[in-house]
């Protein structure tokens, strides 16, 4: 299964897949089937030719393929003006070879308004859930920092930072009495130059990740942390 991270927006954004580089088919003997956490019909090619017959409401006039593609195995969706119920597995079936494929679709809101603090300071990155959630199992949260450091985890509603970078030992906190209701902020105590940057909070069961960036003011007083609350939003970015 291959992993497809889309950051979108009210334009247009492309969801590809591309099978069977090499082969060639004869375009009127094409079948393939698109459909949504294997259930919910996206878009179907019957024989060489795009089909919405079927198709679940939630995709209407937001499908299309490539038809001039066809003959070279490329039977690519583009999925338009992306939602956040988009999200989810996308299965792909090529019935002439008994083909299935799957790609997974995520959704990044933007680069929240940046939060500024200083030295030696405390700052509460936020990040929250669309809605509440019911219980700690199906809380699996993942912060990280300008993409590679691992600054805290949260693994079925337990804490965890077994693979935390050492840079921020005993400097992260979050809040586990909110959790079922969603929020995943993380506070980080004694802020140093270097936690300056992109942080991404990763929310795997809703496939959504938030981000937010912290930058720090050297020539200035500790003062109180802020807090920002999220408002989701969507915008656009190519697959990874």
């Amino acid at each position: 299964m291959s992993v497809m991270i889309i950051r979108c927006c009210i334009v247009l954004v492309p969801l590809f897949m591309l099978m069977n580089e090499e082969s060639q088919f004869a375009v009127e003997g094409i079948t393939v089937n698109w459909k949504h956490h294997d259930t919910l019909k996206v878009y179907d090619i019957i024989k060489g030719q795009g089909s919405v017959e079927g198709q679940d409401p939630a995709f209407k006039s937001r499908a299309e393929t490539f038809p001039d593609e066809y003959e070279k195995g490329n039977f690519s969706l583009k999925l338009n003006n992306l939602e956040y119920n988009d999200t989810g597995k996308y299965q792909c079936y090529i019935i002439e070879e008994s083909d299935i494929q799957t790609v997974e679709l995520l959704i990044e809101v933007p680069l929240q308004v940046p939060i500024e603090d200083v030295i030696g300071g405390s700052a509460v990155l936020p990040c929250s859930a669309r809605e509440r959630i019911f219980t700690t199992e199906d809380i699996t949260v993942k912060w990280r920092h300008n993409k590679t450091l691992n600054v805290f985890d949260i693994i079925k509603g337990e804490v965890s930072v077994e693979k935390q970078d050492s840079s921020y030992k005993n400097r992260t906190a979050t809040f586990p009495e909110e959790y079922l209701n969603g929020n995943f902020s993380l506070k980080l105590n004694n802020l140093q130059h270097n936690d300056t940057g992109i942080y991404k909070c990763y929310i795997t069961n809703e496939l959504i990740i938030q981000s937010v960036k912290l930058e720090i003011n050297q020539g200035a007083q500790s003062k109180p942390e802020k807090i920002l609350l999220l408002v989701p939003f969507l915008c656009f970015y190519s697959a990874l």
